[in-house]
């Protein structure tokens, strides 16, 4: 049994993976009447005095809860190998997946351009090596400034990453202000994924989500057969025309740099489409931007998509590449 667990900074969600971890090892203990063994596997690199102090704070989180923490920074695969003796039978909580991500990306005698394939591995092979297994990790995919090539790469790694565990879990599920929502279970009956049901013709239909999480796959099983316009490239005039348009914010940011108006956009697509399908990043997350363009571009983009979603037929939401249907 696997869960993944997803959230933002402070979001709650080591709290609830080191609660679900710890349930499922006394109901284990219960059934099996004898003590299981369970794990902490620390990937945070002790750099500087806040993340020492962040690795205390999780210390005594886990503080008389019975784990033994063992600290792994990189070749979880071959760390797995090494002690699956140990890890046989034991209830194990993985955190955290972006630490993983970084320092096999960054640090000397990393898997550099194989990351994915080897944290992808490791927890696999973690996976099948113990009983039940918990996995943390980040959401950082909303946000609104353009990020560096070398960011925008570590953040594609770490999509690619989590969309494969999200695959690999019996159960998914995201942590928001320290609420855990059910974005997957394969305990649940077969059809009760939103995502599943057919789609409503005609109208409004809206994709959103992260970065790098897979909206476009999902809206292409969902609405097959459509024509795909690239907001981030096209004209401005084919948003009175084209039926599907992905990257719906860069559409958004090039028609406010061309000094038209929020109203006119969303006055266009109201009034004159009645079959269009739009995917945009969710991009109201994260730090307010200093600039000041910056600014107006993620609260008008936020403003534009509130708009359509209230007037859409259908919205879904895709996490980790999995849609649910928020509408």
């Amino acid at each position: 049994m696997m869960e993944l667990v997803i959230g933002g900074s402070g979001s709650g969600k080591s709290a609830y993976a080191e609660a679900s971890v710890c349930r499922c090892r006394r109901n284990a203990e219960e059934n099996r009447q004898k003590e299981i063994p369970l794990y902490y596997i620390a990937d945070m690199l002790p750099y500087g005095e806040e993340t020492r102090e962040k690795i205390r704070s999780h210390r005594r989180m886990r503080a008389g809860k019975g784990f033994h923490t063992l600290e792994w920074y990189m070749g979880l695969e071959e760390q797995v190998r090494k002690n699956s003796r140990k890890l046989d039978g034991a209830c194990v909580l993985l955190e955290c997946i972006s630490n993983l991500t970084a320092n096999e990306m960054y640090m000397e005698g990393g898997a550099g351009r194989n990351t994915v394939n080897a944290v992808v591995n490791g927890v696999q092979l973690l996976k099948e090596s113990c009983n039940h297994l918990v996995v943390v990790t980040n959401d950082v995919f909303a946000e609104s400034v353009p990020d560096s090539p070398e960011m925008r790469m570590y953040k594609k790694y770490l999509a690619d990453i989590n969309g494969s565990l999200a695959e690999l879990a019996d159960r998914v599920t995201e942590v928001v202000s320290g609420v855990p929502v059910t974005v997957k279970d394969n305990r649940e009956a077969v059809g009760s994924d939103p995502g599943a049901e057919k789609p409503q013709a005609g109208g409004i239909r809206m994709i959103t989500g992260g970065a790098f999480q897979g909206k476009r796959s999902f809206a292409e099983t969902l609405y097959p057969g459509r024509q795909w316009t690239d907001g981030g490239e096209c004209l401005l005039e084919e948003i009175e025309t084209c039926a599907a348009m992905d990257h719906f914010h860069l559409f958004v940011r090039r028609w406010l740099e061309a000094g038209r108006t929020a109203e006119e956009l969303t006055g266009k697509i109201l009034e004159n489409k009645k079959d269009m399908i739009i995917i945009c990043d969710e991009i109201g997350c994260g730090l307010v931007p200093v600039d000041a363009f910056e600014r107006e571009y993620r609260e008008t983009a936020g403003r534009i998509c509130t708009a359509l979603a209230e007037r859409s037929s259908r919205v879904d939401r895709v996490v980790c590449g999995i849609g649910i249907r928020i509408k």
